[in-house]
């Protein structure tokens, strides 16, 4: 019965494990102090009996230097300081320094009577088995040196310890009941909010991340640890909400073109048709495929800079070369587009931690916008400067384009956010809506900064901060 007992008792509970250890401390500290208290009190009797020992001895002394050569009257008063004591065990003893007994009290044990003088200490104390004395040696006198012995049977002694220990063990007694009733009672308080925490763990869902612990406001560490985990909790919901957007945002994108590519294909073989006819269909499904060829690259590459357990890129990278590269590399378009495409002119290299294409991905992005909705004869201007003050690199591209009307600022870096129609040409290819959302995770992926500023129908700028190299070497 006691082993079935033993094994429904959850041992692996916190709860359980505190009270143990809680039980184990208390008892051992208050071991410990009864233990201490046993012997101080041992010492503390000690040490008084001790001293009275050493106080009747100097009397004798006293008065065996003022009776002498007349030792009768020591033996007296030996005999009365024996007789007065008796109730404590105290025995007497006088001897002459070759060890002859002169005169010992009939309680003086024969151990005691026997232990030899000592002729090389005026007084010291002697245990001898269960009895302890105090010695003098008395060397003044005309004749030989006398040695007086008082001392007193221990067992009183050992009497008052042992009383002692009898109070204190049902002072032990009460502990070792209470300890581990009390520490329990502590320990299922210490851990309520543990348990709590375990029950909204255990009622989490995909479907219920609203769910949040209970803050009691108490500021203490498990309070602390209700706020830490239900931060971890909004972070994780508001990933999760994020993911289910993007992949309902994702299939919205693909199906729009995959719609369009069957359709035409459906038609194109419903009937016979000429050459041109045939080859006009396969121009568009081939257009449809690029845009779903352009779209699923965006979305890789979101997913590679939006992956927060990849290492940070951390090789140098001059802002600078990577600017005056990519107005190069989409100089031919600005041509073609009519838009002039200029780089102001920097002042010396501008170093920053990071990959070097993912950036030019960034700045790549932003010209492709910035030139897409700018009218003809319009501009595009990009600054690359060192701002020093905040130890940050400052890239910049503006143009003078048809702008974003002010309720579209918040979101266009939202996945696949794309603005009204007035913000698209139609001579131009549209877009996924992924570019800003991808230059967004890059920065961020480096530790900096992008931001937007528009009026519409007079431009757009678009900033991007980053730490200089030298503010995270």
């Amino acid at each position: 019965m006691p082993s079935r007992l033993l094994k429904k008792i959850p041992w692996a509970t916190l709860r359980v494990r505190l009270t143990v250890w809680n039980t184990l401390v208390v008892l051992l500290i208050a071991l410990m102090a009864l233990l201490a208290v046993k012997v101080g009190a041992r010492a503390a009797l000690y040490r008084e009996a001790d001293a009275v020992l050493r106080g009747e001895v100097n009397e004798v002394a006293i008065a065996l230097k003022d009776l002498y050569p007349n030792t009768d009257a020591v033996v007296d008063e030996l005999r009365r300081k024996a007789a007065g004591h008796e109730e404590r065990g105290w025995f007497t003893q006088l001897l002459t320094e070759d060890g002859r007994t002169i005169w010992k009290s009939d309680s003086c044990p024969q151990a005691v009577a026997a232990w030899p003088v000592a002729t090389t200490r005026l007084e010291n104390l002697v245990q001898v088995g269960g009895y302890r004395f105090a010695r003098q040696r008395i060397t003044d006198l005309a004749d030989e040196p006398y040695h007086v012995r008082i001392g007193m049977d221990t067992a009183f002694l050992d009497d008052g310890i042992d009383t002692l220990t009898r109070l204190l063990i049902p002072v032990a007694a009460g502990l070792s009941l209470l300890t581990p009733l009390v520490g329990y009672w502590l320990a299922v308080r210490a851990t309520k909010p543990v348990a709590e925490i375990l029950r909204t763990a255990e009622h989490l869902r995909p479907t219920r991340l609203g769910d949040r612990l209970e803050v009691h406001g108490t500021q203490d560490e498990l309070d602390q640890l209700s706020v830490t985990i239900n931060r971890l909790l909004d972070q994780v919901a508001g990933h999760v909400e994020r993911r289910q957007q993007f992949v309902s945002d994702a299939a919205h994108e693909l199906r729009g073109p995959l719609a369009a590519m069957r359709s035409s294909l459906e038609v194109a073989i419903s009937q016979d048709r000429t050459a041109d006819a045939y080859r006009e269909t396969l121009a568009e499904v081939l257009e449809e495929a690029r845009h779903l060829s352009k779209l699923t690259n965006d979305l890789l590459l979101l997913a590679e800079t939006g992956d927060d357990t990849r290492r940070r890129p951390g090789e140098q990278v001059d802002l600078t070369a990577v600017a005056r590269q990519t107005v190069a590399m989409f100089g031919g378009v600005a041509e073609e587009r009519s838009v002039g495409l200029m780089l102001q002119p920097p002042n010396g290299a501008v170093l920053v931690a990071g990959d070097a294409s993912q950036l030019r991905q960034v700045l790549g992005n932003l010209l492709d916008n910035a030139i897409r909705f700018t009218p003809d004869g319009g501009r595009v201007t990009v600054s690359v400067i060192n701002d020093g003050d905040h130890r940050e690199a400052v890239v910049t591209v503006v143009d003078n384009g048809c702008g974003i009307e002010a309720d579209h600022l918040d979101r266009v870096f939202d996945r696949f956010y794309k603005t009204d129609a007035s913000r698209t040409r139609t001579e131009v290819a549209r877009g996924g809506g992924l570019g800003l959302a991808i230059c967004r995770s890059i920065v961020e992926r480096h530790g900096g900064t992008i931001a937007v500023t528009s009026v519409a129908g007079k431009g757009t700028t678009f900033t991007v901060r980053l730490p200089t190299a030298t503010q995270l070497a």
